[in-house]
């Protein structure tokens, strides 16, 4: 074998190792990231969840208002006619959840529940209800569940 087809084979060697490590490099990175990303989106899953005790009482659907001036509470008559509400829009906003009001009956608000899931988490909340009818102020308890596929 002549010297420069020796040099030819060397550098082909080197390159196909080159590549070999950089594919390794590439596979590695790319499971770091993937790990990285389904940790951000499970931590955003985590607060939206404790974001929902707070934005349902204060939702204009189900929010308290004497002549368009909201009040910090969940007017009863309006979450009665929210909870048949089966609307695109909320499943956007609420994604796999379920969120139930408890005053003197359970009245549940939204409940999208996927078709598999490895177990639930529950948060709970107390909120001033007013019931129009009576025309008096409850307290109610508003569970939020997420559902953890």
């Amino acid at each position: 074998m002549k010297k420069g087809q020796l040099q030819i084979q060397e550098s082909i060697f080197v390159v196909f190792i080159f590549f070999v490590i950089l594919m390794v490099a590439m596979i590695v990175f790319y499971q770091l990231e993937s790990r990285n990303i389904k940790g951000i989106k499970e931590e955003h899953d985590e607060n939206l969840f404790y974001y929902l005790v707070s934005y349902v009482p204060s939702m204009p659907e189900l929010q308290c208002s004497v002549i368009g001036v909201g009040d910090e509470c969940i007017d009863l008559s309006k979450a009665r006619a929210f909870s048949f509400m089966n609307d695109d829009y909320y499943r956007e906003i609420f994604g796999h959840r379920k969120i139930i009001l408890e005053v003197n009956e359970d009245i549940v608000l939204y409940n999208w529940e996927p078709s598999i899931y490895s177990g639930e988490r529950k948060i709970t909340s107390p909120v001033s209800v007013y019931d129009p009818n009576q025309n008096k102020y409850l307290v109610g308890v508003l569970e939020v569940y997420m559902y953890e596929e």
